[in-house]
């Protein structure tokens, strides 16, 4: 969900992923995840039919289902597989009021503007496990409202049920010990001549003291390779993360967080193939392209960010 500023559990990553399924008659999943006893945490779900050929970009609007705030320190999802993204977001602590239910997404965001807080978002697979470390858990207020939002292109002849269930597991607050923040950095000035190979870079620097705890990697279809680095606010280290199966974009975890001081950051590249004949450039659907770096690290601090100071193509991009 590109329309966020933020993340706040987890992960904020969009998938690249626009999977082909020959006969969905015969192949097509249903969703098996069970939601965990109330005592344990909470489920949110959502189903969609897609027709062939369509492109849909849904959201699904209601209030949090828990009762008091929720310090989470697992998620585990389930999701159709050829998910261009699913995420979790909220409209925000003070957001304009929306309806509830079933919304197209891009008029969803246009009316809440810059209010959305992005929650958690999957990645590439089907169905995953992400577990904070011991005593650390994004705590999320009783008072929220969430969308659960599921972008997918069904490349088939034939009507696809598409579906996304999400469990958030729950800890006693007395044992919280720390919170997480985090986001995405992005280049947004992008241009992807027609015909052509075209790699891109960019660097930022932290402005406060973190651990990171994962990071991950987006683009969409025309991507070929994602790469970070360490970067100490002069020069860049080698390349530690190499994604080149934009079909499958992973999120890496780190059992040992990464200590990056205030002032050291990341160099992340993106290198693209345009096999069109036409340019393209940066968006959020499927025919457009991204470069996004999503980081997530203890403290909880929302003043701290990656700060991107020098690009490729000279133009900065800031949240």
């Amino acid at each position: 969900m590109c329309t966020s500023k933020y993340v706040l559990i987890l992960v904020s990553v969009l998938l690249t992923a626009c999977g082909s399924v020959s006969d969905p008659e015969d192949v097509w999943p249903t969703p098996t995840l069970e939601a965990p006893a109330a005592s344990e945490g909470f489920q949110m779900a959502l189903d969609y039919t897609v027709q062939p050929g369509e492109e849909v970009w849904i959201c699904n609007v209601f209030p949090i289902p828990t009762d008091g705030p929720a310090p989470v320190y697992s998620v585990e999802f389930e999701q159709s597989p050829g998910m261009h993204h699913m995420t979790i977001s909220s409209t925000g602590l003070t957001p304009p009021p929306v309806e509830y239910g079933l919304r197209d997404c891009q008029g969803l965001y246009d009316e809440l503007m810059d209010s959305v807080v992005s929650v958690f978002g999957s990645q590439g697979t089907s169905h995953d496990v992400m577990n904070l470390p011991y005593g650390v858990a994004a705590t999320l207020p009783s008072n929220i409202d969430i969308i659960h939002e599921m972008h997918f292109v069904n490349v088939t002849d034939q009507p696809v049920e598409i579906f996304s269930r999400v469990n958030a597991y729950t800890m006693d607050p007395a044992d919280v010990q720390e919170g997480i923040w985090g986001g995405q950095v992005r280049d947004e000035f992008i241009t992807l001549p027609p015909a052509q190979t075209t790699t891109e870079w960019s660097r930022c620097v932290f402005n406060r003291d973190v651990e990171v705890l994962f990071l991950a990697s987006h683009t969409h279809g025309l991507g070929e390779e994602f790469t970070v680095a360490h970067f100490d606010g002069m020069t860049t280290s080698p390349v530690f993360y190499v994604n080149d199966d934009l079909h499958t974009p992973k999120i890496v975890q780190y059992e040992e967080p990464m200590v990056i001081p205030a002032g050291e950051g990341f160099e992340w590249t993106c290198t693209w193939n345009n096999v069109n004949e036409h340019e393209i450039n940066y968006g959020v659907t499927s025919a457009d392209e991204m470069c996004n770096l999503a980081i997530v690290h203890t403290p909880f601090d929302v003043t701290a960010q990656c700060e991107v100071i020098e690009t490729s193509d000279g133009v900065l991009w800031s949240p």
